[in-house]
This record gives C-alpha cells, structure tokens and sequence, in this order.
C-alpha cells in the first residue's frame, strides 16, 4: 500500500503523512510507549536546523519540561510531537517523506550514541552484518510494541520487516540508512513500503 506525499501552495504542507501519523495514533493503545530518545531525537532535528521557536512549541504542547532518554512516554504523544515538527521539515527537505526520513536518521543517530549502543559501537570490527540482531535489539528497547527482525537477502543485502511499526516507512528508511553506515556500509541505499495496517518493510543494499 503506497503513500504519496503531498506539497501545498506556500510551502510543504505534510497533508498525507500527517493524516498517516493521526491514523497511527489513534491504532496505538495507550499502554504502548516510547523512550525519550525519539522525543529528544525529534528537538534535535528541529534545533539542527535553528528552530528553537517549534522546539520550545513542541515541548508546551508535550506537557513535559523535558525528556529523559530512557524514560518511557506514551506513544501517542510521540505522534502528536513529529505532527507538530513535520510541516517545518517538509519545507527543509523539499517534501515530508524526506522530512520523515532525515528525522529518523536524526533518531538514529541519537540511539546509537546511547547506553547499549554505544557500548556496541565501541567494539570493533564492526560489520553490518551485526545489525541482524543490533536493530532489532535497539528497536525492542526503546519501543514497548512491534515485531522487528533482519534477514539477509544477499551478500550486501537484506530486509527489515516491522509488524506494528510506530512510525511510517520513510522514517524507518532514515533509521537503516544510518545504523548500516555507522556498522560500516558503505554507499547504502533504503528503500521502503508500507505492508498494511502499521506494517512496513525497508530494503536495503551496501558496499
């Protein structure tokens, strides 16, 4: 099932994603979190590019007066932060898809330079054949719902399946294409589909 990105008179107007983000919200039971890394990943991003005004927009409408990483938020207010931040990344990037996709690489890097992941990006040699069980891993920890799994489709190529992903596909692209390089791929390529309901699949190739 595709979803197509949408762009308005006067600037990127995330119309598609953010109905998909709404849709995903209301999916997701309320006992289903997230920890503040996404949150804190989500600032970063916006902070990145000087917007300090949303950030602070962004935080108010939290109802927090900040995020501790590995502390659990519900899901749902996680949805409501990246609507929010959407429309000013789409007219960064040229679109929201690619906007949902330089967030999650921005997450991305933010997971991996925490706790566990960093600790597992201190050993060496990397390879991204570690990601088979590193991505599913980070994704477990730091997301209270979803089934995610790696598997290798080539000699540099494989396949991450989400089932009952939070977050639309582009997202997840920005996700892989971070954590390969940072395992050593190199000229890395994503591409991502959405499956049905909140399942997606990414597919990916390095050198």
């Amino acid at each position: 099932m595709a979803v197509n990105d949408s762009v308005g008179l006067g600037g990127a107007k995330a119309d598609i994603w953010e109905r998909e983000l709404a849709r995903r919200g209301g999916l997701v039971a309320e006992q289903h979190t997230v920890r503040g890394m996404y949150f804190n990943g989500t600032l970063d991003a916006l902070r990145s590019l000087g917007h300090e005004p949303l950030v602070r927009r962004c935080v108010e409408e939290s109802g927090e007066s900040h995020f501790l990483d590995f502390f659990s938020y519900p899901a749902r207010l996680h949805y409501r932060m990246v609507s929010t931040a959407l429309p000013a990344l789409a007219r960064e990037y040229g679109g929201a898809e690619e906007g949902l996709r330089q967030l999650g690489q921005q997450v991305a890097q933010r997971v991996w330079g925490l706790g566990v992941g960093k600790v597992m990006l201190s050993l060496s040699p990397l390879s991204p054949r570690q990601l088979q069980s590193a991505l599913p891993m980070a994704y477990r920890t730091s997301v209270s719902f979803g089934e995610y799994q790696v598997r290798w489709m080539g000699p540099c190529s494989g396949r991450l399946t989400l089932k009952q992903g939070f977050m639309p596909y582009p997202f997840h692209e920005g996700v892989v294409k971070t954590s390969l390089g940072l395992w050593g791929g190199r000229a890395v390529r994503v591409s991502g589909r959405q499956t049905g309901g909140l399942d997606s699949e990414c597919d990916f190739w390095w050198q």
